[in-house]
């Protein structure tokens, strides 16, 4: 736990380096911030944050910086959210909703979020009905092949063969067989690789494996993901590093990826933020996600969000993001 002077210090550091760029010193957050107490002690504080793993320092500077914790401590605990104007609201709303047509609505979304953001924009829609889990079955064929048979609501049957690192034997396939036929039975089967990672964290590798298979079974088709704006991140200043670049168009080629870690924000309640490795796609690692799911008569149809370096201004591109999927959803 923090306590309330340095939620101040985070607050107060994070807001100044995402306005700026700027490393963070003790003079500026005593001037930005209402803290009663000498420049000394907060360099102090700075010290202790940086020990804990929420800001570092940089070569060239006295200043601090946030790390991934740090913005994500930020977001949860800190952060006061900023609501669009009216003005902004009609815009956004104007330009939606002149494209009423399917196709025209997401791309011209996508182009439109990415304008307002100056960040990259994605958009996936969700064709299919979710699957519902009724019935596993995994076969060994060979010392790393394997043979899952899902059986998911209509009584639709899927067969699919995996390359698995781990040489399992009949016994411990029976095992995780017979635990997700016992335990979801009836569930979204999009819910399920969650559940799986809170409830069997003893056996990770296994768990892993797991978790392939399932979100194989799951997968969003690429060729419905729309994605604009990739060139304000190539050139933004804080990715303008070469392997930066290039895991930028990687991920972007890889659409797939794009769509499934959108569809990760189904299940979530309005705004959802990756920020680095949170994401688990390496690609990311450099940029954050945020994402909404969009709905049509109270089901979920699609997800939108944005992509940008670590340091956006979470308040505002929330907001954008939020809105947009709300308008999206009335007008589907």
């Amino acid at each position: 736990m923090l306590t309330d002077r340095e939620q101040v210090i985070i607050k107060h550091l994070v807001e100044a380096y995402i306005d700026n760029g700027n490393p963070v010193g003790s003079e500026t957050l005593l001037k930005e911030s209402s803290l009663k107490c000498s420049s000394a002690t907060i360099r102090n504080e700075l010290v202790a944050l940086e020990k804990r793993g929420l800001i570092r320092s940089t070569h060239h500077s006295s200043g601090r910086i946030p790390t991934v914790r740090g913005y994500r401590l930020f977001i949860d605990n800190c952060m006061t959210r900023k609501p669009l104007t009216s003005a902004e609201k009609q815009r956004l709303k104007a330009i939606i909703v002149q494209n009423k047509g399917t196709k025209n609505i997401l791309e011209s979304t996508s182009l439109t979020l990415s304008n307002l953001t100056d960040l990259a924009a994605v958009i996936t829609p969700i064709e299919y009905d979710r699957k519902v889990f009724q019935h596993i079955e995994f076969h060994k064929l060979s010392s790393n092949k394997i043979l899952a048979i899902l059986i998911s609501n209509n009584d639709d049957v899927d067969n699919r063969i995996f390359n698995v690192s781990l040489n399992l034997d009949e016994k411990k396939l029976n095992i995780f067989k017979n635990y997700l036929n016992e335990n979801f039975v009836g569930q979204p089967i999009d819910e399920i690789p969650g559940l799986l990672k809170k409830g069997m964290t003893a056996i990770r590798n296994e768990i892993n494996m797991l978790l392939k298979i399932l979100t194989e079974f799951i997968k969003p088709d690429e060729a419905g993901c729309i994605v604009n704006g990739q060139s304000k991140l190539v050139e933004n200043d804080d990715l303008s590093n070469i392997n930066k670049i290039r895991n930028l168009i990687e991920l972007f080629e890889k659409k797939q990826t794009l769509a499934y870690l959108l569809t990760e924000c189904i299940n979530t309640d309005g705004i959802k933020i990756f920020i680095g490795n949170e994401s688990g796609e390496k690609l990311l690692t450099d940029c954050s996600l945020i994402a909404a799911p969009y709905m049509k008569e109270n089901k979920i149809i699609g997800v939108l969000g944005v992509i940008g370096p670590h340091r956006i201004n979470y308040q505002k591109v929330m907001e954008i993001v939020d809105f947009t999927a709300k308008i999206i959803s009335k007008e589907k």
